[in-house]
């Protein structure tokens, strides 16, 4: 009786998506069943898609569908290796072979599943298609990595948003996007909030999608927007790549945003803390979190929790949340419209005082200078190791314990670095009170204004509320920055 083949083709790169290796493969395995006298009832191809890297193949999972439904007794494909690299996923071939009674035959020679020697010629071929993926996917490795360290171009993928085809000459006028949003998120903007302004002015990705929070994090944590090649290898089980990889060597290309910033954007978008959803809201309350509550606890000491934005009865307040099994004790609230506006003035107040900002100035870290030259000399003594390592001057094993101290020491300092970035709110606001005011009620949103009261206070301390008074502005202790 005829058998009912199925033909499977599967190519793992095809750059130009031409589809020519796979319709090649399906030439082959058509000519081999027209010898053997079988029937071909359906082709599965999966193009472009690498059985090595794990991948999901649907048209392999679709054939594997129709064996167990008993539309085809018989797979057809080029090499064994183009049904899998894996040596669990050959056993389930030879699993419906069994079961089903497939047949599996190959153009590059036979293989009987129904003997014991013909699924041991399957799985020795299986096993040293595994190796050979392995020591490709090595060998690719390194080659990344040597590509690296040399500062070249990466190839593949779209055009990187800020440079030419080329991917070396700056286009300007998306450089200076780039640069405005660095601006933006270095002075504590969302970037959602930046991403909804990019929206309404028309401002697109390379591929004309609009900008999402997740898209413009990966592009202002890319270390190439400030001239430097950075290395970030995938392990075989994650499906993404890492967000920050290790900075290696100076590109061949140049920037477009300093290192200095972009050591601090990339330490800001990566602390374990920070909120990464994509929010298409404006945030509703300003001061969510930079509120605490200051009433006493059983233990004379205040409360202390973070106050949150509750409406009650359409009226928006912040309130200690009465949240079961948190120490928060649910008892202050406060009008959030009515506190907005107090703490604007005295934010506005406070940034309009000559004693205040001299103070301020005062405060800005001396040792900017000397953390960035320190900065950077790790990042030089990184790249010198690196290229000893890639000489064979030192062991895999002398690398990983000589970079450990280096590296411990560059997420630290870079850490204070990032440190620094609130202040930088401040640019471009500060004038007489009347213009604060104006740029404040018109020209700001919530993002932003948000980001200058985060720069002028650490925390704002609201105490219960008086019986007698239904508005106290002395409820509120400001803990200023100076």
């Amino acid at each position: 009786m005829s058998r009912r083949a199925a033909i499977y083709c599967r190519i793992s790169q095809d750059r130009d998506g031409a589809g020519l290796g796979v319709a090649r493969q399906e030439a082959d395995c058509r000519a081999l069943c027209e010898r053997k006298g079988w029937q071909v009832v359906a082709v599965y191809p999966d193009n472009d898609v690498s059985a090595y890297s794990g991948a999901p193949r649907p048209k392999w999972q679709e054939l594997l569908e129709d064996v167990r439904a008993g539309v085809v007794d018989a797979i057809v494909c080029w090499h064994v290796d183009r049904l899998t690299r894996s040596p669990r996923e050959l056993e389930d071939v030879i699993d419906l072979a069994d079961r089903h009674g497939v047949e599996l035959a190959t153009v590059t020679g036979e293989i009987d599943l129904a003997t014991p020697t013909g699924r041991l010629i399957a799985r020795m071929l299986g096993a040293a298609a595994r190796h050979e993926a392995e020591h490709k996917a090595e060998r690719q490795r390194r080659q990344r990595r040597q590509a690296a360290e040399a500062g070249k171009v990466a190839g593949g993928g779209t055009r990187p948003f800020g440079y030419e085809d080329d991917r070396m000459t700056i286009r300007e006028d998306e450089a200076e996007v780039v640069r405005e949003a660095a601006r933006r998120a270095l002075a504590l903007e969302s970037l959602a909030s930046i991403c909804r302004d990019f929206h309404k002015r028309g401002v697109v990705t390379t591929g004309g999608r609009p900008y999402t929070a997740s898209s413009l994090r990966r592009l202002l944590a890319s270390a190439r927007i400030s001239g430097r090649r950075e290395h970030r290898p995938r392990s075989s089980w994650e499906t993404t790549r890492p967000l920050v990889g290790e900075i290696v060597a100076d590109a061949v290309w140049p920037g477009i945003i300093t290192a200095e910033d972009s050591d601090r954007l990339r330490t800001l978008l990566t602390e374990p803390g920070r909120r990464t959803f994509d929010g298409n809201g404006a945030r509703s309350y300003l001061l969510t979190g930079i509120l605490h509550c200051a009433k006493p606890a059983e233990n004379h000491r205040a409360c202390g929790w973070r106050m949150v934005g509750r409406p009650r009865s359409g009226v928006r307040r912040y309130v200690c949340p009465n949240t079961p099994g948190v120490a928060s004790c649910g008892g202050t609230a406060t009008n959030a419209e009515r506190t907005d506006n107090h703490v604007r003035d005295m934010v506005l107040a406070a940034l309009a005082s000559e004693q205040f900002l001299a103070r301020l100035s005062k405060q800005e870290p001396s040792m900017d200078e000397e953390l960035l030259a320190e900065i950077r000399a790790d990042e030089e003594e990184l790249e010198e190791l690196a290229a000893d390592f890639g000489a064979r001057r030192i062991s895999r094993a002398e690398w990983m314990a000589a970079r450990t101290p280096f590296e411990e020491r560059l997420t630290a300092n870079r850490a204070r670095l990032a440190r620094i970035s609130p202040r930088s709110a401040l640019a471009g606001f500060l004038g007489s009170y009347e213009d604060m005011q104006e740029r404040w009620q018109h020209k700001l949103n919530d993002s932003q204004r948000r980001a200058i009261v985060a720069a002028t206070v650490h925390r704002i301390d609201v105490l219960p509320a008086s019986p007698r008074k239904k508005w106290d502005p002395d409820r509120f202790v400001f803990d200023w920055v100076v």
